[in-house]
């Protein structure tokens, strides 16, 4: 018995000391280098099929010998695997690679896939009529090219492309070689900041056309950046041109409020009508629909090279942090350039759309941080977008404006996040300490509870003996979906001389009543009359 206990314990030590197993979360990835041939792609019949390959260079997380990469069967076929391998495996959408040794904590290696992409349509790799892009959000990279397809794992990109010599071809970073020869072109681009999967991209087509517009860095900085507008026959160079000058002017306003725009270029591509979206924010080189120079899209694309690009959200769980921001800060560029009452009804366009289309979950869903969710629930755009962006116009107003843009300014300038991932718990945690809040109470009802307030406003008037007015208002809430919302509540009061009084008191619970002695008669009684609490109903 002792003998068989001692056989069972070394066994386990063997077994728990073993190498690990293939893993996403074995490795962390530190670079791609891209390769790809797309003259199949942009000569007729244009073809969806093309030959890569990618050598990744990656860190051990824990001792392995053996990783896993995502790499979708219906799309891929792997021809090899060379590098630090020895042997490996593609199935069930992973592409196990047995490596030729074990591989220590922090030991670093190299993989080398040479690939082939079928000829189909895999909702990520697009090819129609001589145009060809990518669009991966949220889990479509792993379609086009093998890598480990998640948000947090982020790596720095180079990618080569062998293109037709009249083809216009952009991807992430800049570029830093061109090779013609034979009527072809090689184009080389290279990111030097760390990118998402999800955001690596390009395009290419023969049929883009190109304006060039150069945004000179704020003024404690020296130089210029350009950005690059790809834009096709046919599109409306009216919006065109107001896109070019309003992205200029955003960049400015944006760098002044957060920090100075992250990246080594920024660039526009339009694609074509089998685009699934208005935009996509992949980092440097965004994408949008054709002919949308549609200034409030390109700022929504653009504010995530800050909140999304730069800093990305650890998990799917997350995305509010992307979504939310850009949807709000669509509205203050709009309070920026149109003023004070623009910003406000373009809230309340938010809010109203939330509350047509609420959906009945909460923006925070915890099953996304392990498991990859579906993109029509994940991007709901009343909670993902709407509900969101309103929930930050809801904390500006908890916070005050100083307290609230400073807490956004060091958000962006922190290194913890800078082209690094972010948790929501991380965000919350950051605010209260920068703001010196408990905001505990706030982002868990708006955040990780489901839902709205529904409230219902009694208030009564007695005269006194004494010639004062006294009022008794109750606040009840009657929604039954969800729990009780806290919240610093404004009250106007109308006195029958026509005069005001703004009242604000801070409702921490259901039927609460508030009692009031005024020297006038109230006339009226409005709740929340600068609509603070946005995401609201009342009955």
């Amino acid at each position: 018995m002792k003998f068989l206990i001692a056989l069972v314990a070394l066994i386990s030590g063997l077994i728990l000391n073993a190498p690990s197993r293939a893993d996403l979360q074995s490795i962390d990835v530190l670079h791609y280098d891209l390769s790809l041939n797309l003259l199949n792609n942009l000569t007729p019949p244009y073809k969806k099929s093309y030959d890569g390959s990618v050598t990744i260079n990656a860190k051990a997380l824990a001792e392995t010998n053996e990783i896993s990469l995502n790499a979708h069967n219906y799309s891929l076929l792997i021809d090899g695997v060379s590098g630090s391998s020895k042997s490996f495996s593609h199935s069930g959408n992973k592409l196990s690679i047995v490596l030729d040794r074990n591989y220590a904590e922090g030991e670093e290696f190299s993989v080398t896939v040479n690939f082939r992409h079928k000829d189909v349509f895999d909702t990520a790799f697009y090819c129609n009529d001589g145009l060809v892009y990518t669009d991966s959000e949220s889990a479509g990279a792993r379609r086009w090219f093998p890598c480990k397809d998640v948000p947090n794992d982020k790596a720095t990109v180079k990618i080569t492309a062998v293109v037709p010599a009249d083809v216009q071809f952009c991807a992430n970073g800049l570029m830093t070689d061109s090779i013609s020869s034979s009527g072809e072109i090689k184009y080389v681009y290279e990111s030097k900041h760390l990118v998402a999967t999800y955001l690596i991209a390009f395009v290419a087509s023969k049929k883009y056309l190109l304006a060039v517009e150069e945004w000179e860095f704020p003024s404690a900085d020296k130089g210029a950046m350009q950005v690059r507008y790809y834009y096709q026959r046919g599109e409306t160079m009216f919006n065109l041109k107001n896109v070019i000058l309003k992205t200029n002017r955003m960049l400015d306003y944006f760098s002044e409020i957060y920090s100075k725009y992250p990246f080594e270029k920024l660039g526009f591509a339009t694609t074509d009508r089998h685009f699934p979206w208005g935009g996509m924010e992949n980092q440097t080189i965004i994408t949008l629909c054709p002919d949308c120079w549609i200034e409030d899209l390109i700022c929504h694309e653009l504010i995530h090279q800050w909140f999304g690009d730069m800093i990305t959200p650890e998990t799917w769980a997350d995305i509010w942090l992307n979504e939310g921001f850009a949807t709000y800060n669509e509205a203050l560029w709009i309070e920026k350039a149109y003023g004070k009452q623009r910003y406000q009804e373009a809230v309340e366009y938010e809010a109203v759309k939330y509350l047509n289309s609420n959906a009945g979950w909460a923006i925070y869903n915890p099953e996304w941080k392990t498991e990859e969710p579906n993109d029509a629930q994940v991007f709901d755009p009343g909670i993902t977008y709407s509900k969101a962006g309103c929930i930050l116009y809801m904390l500006r107003h908890v916070l005050g404006d100083e307290v609230f843009f400073d807490v956004l300014k060091k958000y962006s300038n922190d290194e913890k996040f800078r082209y690094g991932n972010v948790s929501t718990e991380e965000f919350v945690s950051f605010v209260e300490e920068v703001s010196g809040k408990d905001l505990g109470w706030f982002f868990e009802q708006w955040i990780y509870g489901p839902n709205h307030p529904v409230y219902q406003l009694i208030y009564t008037k007695d005269k006194s003996d004494e010639g004062k007015w006294k009022v008794q208002y109750v606040i009840i809430q009657t929604q039954k979906n969800s729990g009780y919302f806290k919240m610093q509540v404004e009250i106007e009061v109308t006195f029958t001389d026509g005069s005001t009084k703004l009242l604000t008191e801070f409702n921490d619970y259901n039927m609460q009543t508030f009692d009031f002695v005024f020297d006038k008669e109230p006339a009226k009684i409005k709740f929340d009359p600068r609509n603070m609490i946005i995401l609201k109903e009342v009955r």
